[in-house]
């Protein structure tokens, strides 16, 4: 492995020697979907693990998903994530769009429909971005993109867009190397000998191989392995809203404290939400939740809401997320040797006093994207192959990766003497 700057010890990237490349992924959303189809372009041979009927049935199950970069007032290491991954997923969707799959490149209006949006909008005009990366608009500018009349100004976003995140998913789950495996509930892993087996309900095995990478959404932290990893559920349900004359006049995707797509050609319906119910892991559709969502739209765009001929239930379900917002994506620790090795670090010393991170070799997780999988999932991806893959890491990759690390809050609990 080439790493270009020094890490912690404890955030340590290990050099692999694999004997065969099979890898196993468990879950078939957009995180597992993204990491099969990384692998399988590396050469690898993968079992796709799915416990539902089809693939992208939670999480990933809404008719339309946005992807788009996510600000900050002044350039931070989160603002870098979110940039890097959507420059990625442009060139991915680029790809993919020659081979058939449907992209909505159609622009994103970020409205300054609060104070806050105000004062992120007048310091973003302050910074230099390209024109086609962001551009931040006046009212009149804002209503000339979307079509509509807007009485907001935007951080308008040329190349974003919406995407049918479940015809993204099976775009990327159909290589010639990913075998899909449906209705299939994997519930234990253990590691035999130099292989990990993954068991079902009735514990018999499923399939085995040198490494599995973990990508269960709401469901990480069932296994003995991810248990110890902070995540908090978050329901959410979409509405659809069925086009007018006037509704089919936007051209963009709409953000404000939820989003709204234009209509889709195919079904004549828009997509628009969501709710947030931070710490409920139901995901049940509920006629109150289609209400909120219908009026979070009309406090912001009350011509437009007036404007649908009807609404109806989209799709409820449960999002995983962290405590810090950024995902998970790397080499899942030995608990018990971070614990040992670095229980002193609350005392002050040099991090080259210590010995360098353990790992439970073989394990890794891509999880925890919230509401951002359909941006970021493929980015952390790419990363999570180059680590597997003992591919070089440049020093923007390794501070984003020190960001994702599963053992980053263990690390900052240990620091604290907790």
């Amino acid at each position: 492995m080439t790493k270009t700057k020094d890490i912690p010890v404890w955030f340590n990237i290990l050099d692999y020697d694999w004997q065969k490349k099979r890898a196993i992924v468990i879950g078939a959303g957009i995180a597992g979907c993204q990491m099969s189809w990384h692998l399988a372009q590396a050469g690898w041979n993968i079992t796709l693990i799915e416990r539902n009927k089809t693939i992208a049935n939670e999480a990933s199950g809404n008719p339309a998903g946005v992807i788009s970069p996510k600000m900050t007032s002044k350039p931070s290491i989160g603002e870098d994530f979110y940039t890097q991954s959507f420059q990625y997923t442009l060139d991915q969707l680029s790809l993919l769009k020659k081979q058939g799959l449907e992209w909505h490149g159609c622009g994103l209006l970020q409205l300054t429909h609060n104070q806050r949006e105000e004062k992120r909008w007048q310091q973003l005009k302050e910074r230099d971005f390209k024109e086609d990366f962001l551009q931040l608009l006046d009212e009149d500018e804002t209503s000339k993109v979307a079509n509509i009349p807007l009485p907001y100004k935007a951080s308008y976003f040329p190349q974003a867009g919406w995407i049918d995140p479940a015809h993204f998913c099976e775009s990327l789950s159909s290589h010639r190397n990913c075998n899909l495996l449906k209705e299939t509930n994997a519930l234990h892993i253990e590691k035999q000998e130099d292989l990990w087996h993954v068991f079902d309900t009735r514990g018999q095995s499923i399939a085995h191989a040198e490494i599995v990478i973990i990508a269960n959404g709401k469901d990480l932290t069932q296994f003995t392995q991810t248990s110890d990893l902070p995540s908090m559920p978050v329901a959410g349900q979409t509405t659809l809203g069925t086009a007018s004359i006037e509704s089919t006049k936007l051209k963009a995707v709409i953000g404000h404290e939820g989003y709204l797509t234009p209509a889709d050609i195919h079904s004549k319906k828009h997509t628009f939400g969501a709710t947030f119910d931070r710490n409920n892991d139901q995901s049940t559709i509920t006629p109150e939740a289609d209400t909120d969502n219908l009026e979070q739209l009309t406090q912001y765009l009350p011509e437009f809401a007036e404007s649908l001929t009807a609404t109806e239930s989209a799709h409820a379900a449960v999002r995983l997320t962290t405590p810090d917002r950024f995902p998970y994506a790397g080499a899942i620790p030995d608990w018990d040797f971070y614990r040992e090795h670095y229980d002193d670090l609350h005392h002050g010393k040099k991090w080259k006093e210590y010995p360098k991170a353990e790992y439970q070799r073989g394990l890794f997780v891509l999880a925890g994207f919230g509401s951002r999988g359909l941006t970021t999932s493929g980015y952390c991806s790419k990363l999570l192959t180059q680590l597997i893959e003992n591919k070089p890491i440049s020093n923007q990759e390794g501070t984003i990766l020190e960001n994702l690390h599963p053992a980053r809050y263990l690390i900052k609990q240990l620091k604290k003497g907790l």
